[in-house]
């Protein structure tokens, strides 16, 4: 059979977005091989990696001939583009099955599928479920794992089980994708917003981070933070050999300085990650990866570094034990600042996650999170706003509690903003109203900037450009100040009473 697949943009769609550092996407790359293996003429229709506008995706439909259109959506933000994908595939093509993978199939099959352009969905990991349904294309109800329509109604057969054996899915056959899109631009740690330039202690340059591309170790995490949307409740991994082998195969074919593990936890079970950095360290090459607070001691951090893995990304999130414990983290202030004092010991860069509006956040437990990195005396990170996704417990509270009253309406503003931030809200549940959430963000992220300008003007760490540039809006800004005030004393000087 002739399939097209689809790769979808992040956004909306309608405008480029060059900048944005493009991770190549395994796992639907890795259902494409399967399926090729099967015998099946795969194409591809990469609108992500080649940063297509509607009429030039529009263009290539049209153009491209195939007998079913399978598009992926790999989150709940996807839902507005991906019926437009659809609808734009059925205008063309009236009688053209179309059908949906990805997490947004998990979470929302049933309201794609109420959608006249939408046949079929894959419901978990695709890989398997692809081969048996093209296998039994006109006998859906023997295919485990899929939603589809059938006589006006919605049938979703038993689920499949979980692919116990990782090593046994195949590479992707990389000559279907633009590699050059996935192999540019910095590496998941190296980004203006992790401050990778002012860390203390050796640090790889950009130029020793690229080609770069992401790879992925294993599936799915253990642990219950409720404003997360897991895609899988266990951990499953490679086993080190094989990631070694792929490594390789990456390393020789595109010549690799770095890569990146996007995996939602890759730092959990001790024995396998020390022997994945003992493998690792032989090939030169450096990394970075997912680790957990509580996975991690400074003895693993040694070994991580001595191994190339130059950057960890932590879920710190808050400094305040009590909202650490309503957001589910079973860490505490003292976890965090045990692992943020051990970065700084070892030399590890982190891309720290910090959040704030989660439901009872305050004034007094944004200080704390501010306190925490003023303590840890390393580079803050921007806030990021909690925002209830799909399948996160944050989600179905705001559910229960009336918060979303219209769930189709609430996934086409993810679409277009994505996430809460100052400038777009999507919903906030912090229980404060917005304008004050909003001042509370700015003046958090302010004033962990302030402390770290501060203790870098006092001698602790070396004197950053952006700092420079800081110190200078904050003087242009003082001496502002001062000149209306001696305006305004002028002026009061010449009225007369």
């Amino acid at each position: 059979m002739r399939i097209l697949f689809v790769y979808p943009h992040i956004g909306d769609g309608s405008k480029r977005h060059p900048e944005i550092k493009r991770y190549f996407p395994w796992g639907v790359a890795t259902v494409m091989r399967c399926l090729e293996d099967d015998g099946h003429h795969i194409n591809l229709l990469d609108i992500y990696g080649d940063d297509l506008l509607p009429d030039e995706v529009e263009e290539n439909l049209r153009s491209k001939t195939y007998q079913y259109v399978c598009i992926s959506g790999f989150a709940s933000y996807n839902y507005s583009y991906v019926l437009w994908l659809a609808r734009t595939v059925k205008k063309l093509k009236r009688d053209m099955p179309v059908i949906i993978g990805g997490i947004l199939a998990d979470l929302h099959y049933e309201l794609l599928l109420a959608k006249p352009e939408i046949d079929i969905c894959v419901l978990g990991e695709g890989e398997l479920t692809a081969v048996d349904l093209f296998r039994n294309i006109d006998n859906l109800s023997k295919v485990k794992g899929i939603a589809f329509k059938k006589s006006g109604k919605i049938i979703k057969t038993p689920p499949r089980e979980l692919i116990e054996n990782l090593d046994s899915l195949p590479l992707p056959n990389f000559d279907l994708w633009n590699m050059d899109r996935y192999l540019k631009g910095n590496l998941w740690a190296d980004d203006a917003t992790t401050k990778f330039e002012e860390y203390p202690g050796e640090l790889p340059k950009t130029s020793q981070l690229n080609p770069n591309m992401s790879v992925f170790f294993g599936r799915g995490c253990p642990f219950s933070c409720k404003f997360c949307s897991r895609s899988y409740q266990t951990v499953r991994y490679k086993t080190p050999d094989k990631v070694i082998q792929e490594l390789k195969v990456l390393i020789e074919k595109f010549g690799i300085k770095a890569f990146h593990f996007y995996d939602e936890l890759v730092v959990f079970k001790r024995k396998t990650v020390l022997e994945l950095c003992e493998k690792i360290k032989p090939l030169n090459v450096y990394w970075d990866c997912q680790g957990r607070v509580n996975t991690v001691d400074e003895d693993l951090m040694r070994v991580l570094k001595q191994s190339n893995c130059y950057s960890i990304g932590f879920g710190f999130e808050s400094g305040n034990t009590g909202m650490l414990k309503a957001m589910g983290k079973a860490v505490t202030r003292e976890d965090n600042l045990r692992i943020l004092k051990a970065a700084k010991k070892v030399g590890m860069h982190l891309k720290i996650q910090l959040m704030c509006g989660y439901p009872g956040e305050t004034k007094e437990t944004i200080a704390d999170t501010v306190s925490m990195m003023k303590i840890s005396e390393l580079p803050p990170r921007r806030m990021s706003w909690a925002t209830p996704l799909p399948g996160a417990d944050l989600y179905a509270d705001a559910l229960n509690k009336g918060m979303v009253e219209d769930e189709e309406e609430y996934l086409m503003r993810l679409g277009k903003l994505s996430m809460n931030s100052p400038h777009g809200i999507v919903l906030n549940v912090s229980g404060q109203p917005d304008k004050e959430m909003i001042r509370l963000i700015y003046k958090g992220q302010a004033d962990m900037e302030r402390n770290y300008v501060l203790q870098q003007i006092r001698g602790q760490f070396p004197f950053s450009k952006r700092h420079m540039y800081f110190v200078s809006r904050l003087a242009i800004s003082v001496l502002a100040q001062i000149a209306f005030l001696r305006t305004i004393y002028r002026w009061m000087k010449r009225i007369r009473f």
